[in-house]
């Protein structure tokens, strides 16, 4: 390094170790507040997707949902299936499902709601619903007069279709269940809620009480929901389980989402938009922090460059000092972020109709918008650098 090229350090270096400190902290904490702004956007709205995800996956398909093969009604041979499935590597649990046209009525009320027969404990394996009761308790494998009903069928006072429900329907009440013309009355044993709205629309009843209506349903099911190991070996699995010989349609929970895709789809734009906000409110408040110091400066700058400093270097020097202030100001923002918002967060998530959000920090993402507001900043400590020792250094020096 040239003896030229020290001088920026130099001057940065003597000017911080003789600034106000409170200066400093209160543009370093404004530094840091432009990073958290932009970092605290995009792990919200990530956390509200991941949320979302996560409810289609813990509450209604599992990773993997199959149906019956092209042109068939039913999946014949069901625990051939489940058992080819369930030992198949990454695959948890899987549970089989029957979807039955039946009509559920109450006080004069009635309506066509999914009913599904479950095993109770192999659907416990694969969904989360058991550990969604408001009220009353899940299924048991022996029960065969006995209900478990979503709360928007439930209904009451908050239910977001209560105008279609039974209108505050509780535990221990009796509903009557039409099937094939069968009717039987079951108590409804519990209710839940898993803030997924198509999960709590749905009513389930256990094979054994199916069984008790009609045995026209045993031994096969319209629907099998799959848990694996973790998200992403969807098609890994479907390609095994094909290669086994499973004849059925094959479904990953992103395909099922149906409209929850179009939900998260507007997050993701909403999010980059809001990104892009972040990035413009940053640029402008460290370039008007930034525009300030220099400013205040404008009577040294003009005699550093009469003694024959070289403007570049000038503009080198506060382009370090921006560099210096952006990223103690990302350490400082990550240190709140890290140290208090994310534990507050877990702790108290946001309560949301599809589900409660968190802060979803991505490394990779978080490690961008260091890099982006470190950038924005050196680009917005640049320009005023640059303006300033445009003035002719007579004018600089007198204030003109």
């Amino acid at each position: 390094m040239t003896q030229e090229t020290k001088i920026p350090f130099f001057l940065v270096w003597r000017y911080l170790k003789r600034s106000n400190k409170w200066t400093f902290l209160l543009i370093v904490f404004l530094m840091a507040i432009a990073f958290i702004n932009l970092v605290f956007i995009t792990s919200l709205f990530a956390g509200i997707i991941e949320s979302a995800n996560n409810q289609i996956i813990d509450t209604y398909t599992g990773h993997l949902a199959m149906s019956p093969a092209e042109g068939e009604k039913v999946i014949p041979n069901v625990a051939e299936a489940i058992n080819k499935i369930e030992s198949t590597d990454r695959v948890k649990a899987a549970s089989a499902q029957i979807f039955l046209p039946a009509n559920i009525s109450f006080n004069n009320r009635s309506g066509s709601w999914p009913v599904v027969a479950i095993d109770p404990e192999a659907e416990r394996r694969v969904t989360n619903v058991a550990n969604k009761m408001t009220s009353g308790s899940y299924l048991d494998v022996t029960d065969t007069d006995q209900i478990i009903i979503g709360r928007q069928i439930a209904g009451g006072e908050g239910v977001e279709m209560d105008a279609f429900s039974f209108k505050g329907a509780k535990i221990g009440d009796q509903v009557k269940l039409t099937l094939d013309g069968l009717t039987k009355n079951f108590t409804i044993k519990g209710i839940f809620y898993t803030k997924f709205i198509d999960t709590d629309q749905r009513a389930f009843i256990t094979q054994a009480a199916l069984d008790s209506i009609t045995p026209n349903y045993q031994g096969i099911a319209t629907n099998i929901v799959v848990r694996l190991d973790e998200k992403g070996d969807e098609q890994e699995v479907i390609d095994q389980l094909r290669a086994r010989g499973l004849n059925l349609s094959f479904y990953t929970w992103k395909e099922v989402a149906g409209l929850m895709a179009t939900v998260t789809d507007s997050f993701l734009f909403i999010n980059a938009l809001m990104t892009s906000v972040a990035i413009l409110i940053a640029a402008v408040t460290i370039f008007i922090v930034i525009y300030i110091d220099i400013s205040s400066k404008r009577q040294q700058i003009g005699v550093l460059r009469a003694i024959g400093i070289k403007s570049y270097l000038i503009r080198s020097t506060y382009v370090i000092q921006t560099a210096v202030y952006s990223v103690f100001g990302v350490l400082l923002g990550l240190a709140i972020l890290f140290g208090a918002l994310v534990p507050y967060f877990n702790a108290h998530p946001f309560e949301l109709p599809i589900g409660d959000a968190t802060l979803a920090v991505s490394t990779v993402d978080l490690i961008f918008r260091a890099e982006l507001i470190i950038w924005v900043a050196l680009g917005s400590g640049l320009i005023p650098a640059f303006l300033i020792t445009r003035v002719k250094i007579l004018d600089a020096i007198f204030n003109r």
